[in-house]
């Protein structure tokens, strides 16, 4: 196994329902990654899961970024999505408080292509072996749940059974507007849709009586039960609420600190409590920087599944080939201690 450069160990089991205090200073405060021994970082390598978060590549980057991750043994690889793109919007994004010079990092932009994150995830499937896929996220509110669960128990077979739903209810009020959903509507709408979902999955002929959507007749998406792995990504209230009660894994949006993820984690695991939820539920956390330091620190705090920014490891363009590309990936990987397959 390869050694990574922080040293810390998870002192905090996925699923529990406090937080991991025994892994924060006497202050309280955070633990600093080098603040373990050598057993501990060990066991910490173990059992990080490293997955890349995608948007806007182009099909020929998308591919080699998939297959060369799956070489190195990174767990995953997510991609998110727009429906629409505006020349100009006034909404603000929930990872930004102010818009300056358009980057690659921006996700909306004159510079920005529109893929359906689900077919193109299906292409990484069958590029790769044994990486696994998900949508983080797609808007549900602004698509039909049956036509979404047909989507997602294609993708569950075709990638055999290594697809995972990353859901959201949408931030951008101009993509609602121009696809004729209301805004005010969409948690409702998700909520709505989520229960959908999951009656397709269980297999068989349901019907469904909501605010938003009526089956007058049942309705089969699939005859055999489909156990796709349901993510919630939000950070607000109402999207913490969801995550306790029905979620499998919480992604929080955009890029995130390490204290607002503890702050997260509490007030999820408090929700959890409250419903009486013994379940596990897994956090995966999307840290600001992808530095050893930092990402360290979440791990010394019990985060064991760290999504990072592709275009931090992988340029979508710039002067790199790909073979230099993957030479920068697989620097990274070797520095965070992920073992090649």
């Amino acid at each position: 196994m390869a050694t990574p450069r922080w040293r810390s160990a998870s002192r905090w089991r996925s699923g529990s329902n406090r937080s991991p205090m025994t892994s924060r200073c006497r202050n309280g405060g955070p633990r600093r990654p080098d603040s373990f021994n050598s057993r501990e970082r060990d066991m910490a390598t173990a059992k990080t899961k490293f997955g890349i978060q995608t948007y806007d590549y182009p099909p020929d980057q998308l591919l080699a970024l998939a297959k060369a991750a799956d070489r190195l043994g990174f767990e995953g690889l997510w991609m998110g999505e727009h429906y629409v793109n505006p020349s100009s919007f006034q909404s603000a994004h929930p990872g930004h408080t102010e818009r300056s010079e358009v980057t690659e990092d921006d996700i909306l932009g004159p510079h920005v292509t529109l893929y359906d994150p689900i077919a193109f995830l299906c292409a990484v499937a069958g590029a790769t072996q044994h990486l696994k896929i998900g949508t983080a996220i797609v808007i549900v509110p602004l698509m039909h749940p049956l036509l979404l669960a047909r989507a997602t128990v294609t993708a569950w077979h075709v990638s055999g059974g290594r697809f995972r739903l990353g859901t959201g209810a949408g931030w951008l009020k101009e993509e609602f507007d121009i696809l004729g959903v209301p805004f005010n509507e969409r948690g409702s709408r998700l909520d709505e849709a989520i229960d959908i979902m999951q009656k397709a999955w269980a297999g068989g002929y349901f019907e469904h009586s909501g605010k938003h959507f009526q089956f007058e007749c049942s309705q089969q998406v699939t005859k055999d039960p489909t156990p796709i792995p349901l993510v919630i990504g939000g950070n607000t209230g109402p999207a913490l609420r969801r995550v306790a009660r029905v979620a499998d894994m919480w992604m929080n949006s955009a890029m995130i600190s390490l204290e607002e993820a503890l702050r997260l984690r509490d007030t999820i695991e408090a929700e959890r409590r409250a419903l009486g939820k013994n379940e596990p539920l897994s956090y995966i956390l999307r840290p600001e920087s992808p530095d050893v330091e930092t990402v360290g620190s979440f791990l010394a705090e019990g985060f064991d599944h760290i999504v990072l920014w592709g275009p931090h490891l992988w340029p979508k363009g710039g002067p790199l080939s790909i073979a230099e590309k993957e030479a920068k990936l697989a620097a990274f990987a070797a520095e965070m201690g992920i073992t090649p397959r």
